[in-house]
């Protein structure tokens, strides 16, 4: 009885890879870099989930023939989870964890209760009126970790700004600097600029500042503290 209950899960299992296998021959034909384990079982029959990492981070569904390919979001009406964006929000949250502290500039708060990752341009006015507001985040409990993403590429005078920063010996008084127009010296050294702005394009970061929370939600644009205290709240509460 259990070798023929191992025999028969053993082929549902083949099957089940055959089929991914008949549907990722399907979706290399329009999308690039897609793999078996980019595609996944939904909690409704019929649909698989595909992840699509290239060339920025997205979720499709396609049917389980391979035929039909759907865009948009998909909502659980009972409880009420945007389960496309839960999905992208956790896989964002992965890609951000593939950084490290000391790549990032940050202001701790006392009381940490809350993070925030900010990708940010030194030459963003927005980001200048958000930096303005670091004490005040940091008063009601939230640490900011500044990525950075010079908007005008590489090589550019934002781009060697941002250099000038991470490469200065308080990176943290150099932001400070940097953000009320005073200026560093243009110093050069192994910095993470180039890599924050490959992270950016994978997480579909298009302006500044671009803000995610912990569990990879975002928010783009400047927010006041106290605003944007509550969307941190309303976001964390919202998945189980």
């Amino acid at each position: 009885m259990l070798k023929s209950l191992f025999i028969t899960l053993a082929l549902l299992s083949t099957n089940i890879l055959a089929d991914k296998a008949d549907i990722l021959k399907g979706l290399n034909s329009y999308f690039s870099g897609v793999t078996e384990q980019d595609i996944n079982s939904t909690p409704f029959q019929g649909l698989y989930e595909v992840i699509l990492r290239k060339p920025a981070l997205d979720v499709i569904y396609i049917s389980e023939d391979g035929r039909y390919l759907a865009q948009g979001e998909v909502i659980d009406l009972q409880t009420r989870i945007n389960l496309t964006q839960y999905r992208m929000s956790s896989l964002a949250k992965e890609i951000l964890a593939t950084t490290t502290d000391d790549e990032k500039i940050i202001y701790k708060a006392d009381d940490e209760k809350y993070i925030i990752n900010v990708f940010t341009d030194v030459d963003c006015p927005y980001c200048r009126k958000l930096h303005k507001d670091v004490d005040a985040l940091n008063k009601l409990g939230v640490t900011m970790k500044y990525l950075a993403f010079p908007r005008t590429g590489v090589n550019t005078k934002s781009y060697y700004r941002s250099v000038a920063i991470w490469c200065a010996d308080d990176p943290k008084q150099a932001m400070h600097r940097g953000m009320i127009q005073k200026g560093n010296p243009l110093v050069d050294c192994k910095n993470p600029i180039i890599d924050h702005l490959i992270l950016a394009k994978k997480l579909n970061v298009t302006g500044t500042p671009f803000i995610f929370f912990e569990n990879g939600d975002h928010i783009p644009g400047y927010v006041k503290p106290k605003s944007l205290l509550k969307e941190i709240k309303r976001s964390l509460a919202k998945y189980p």
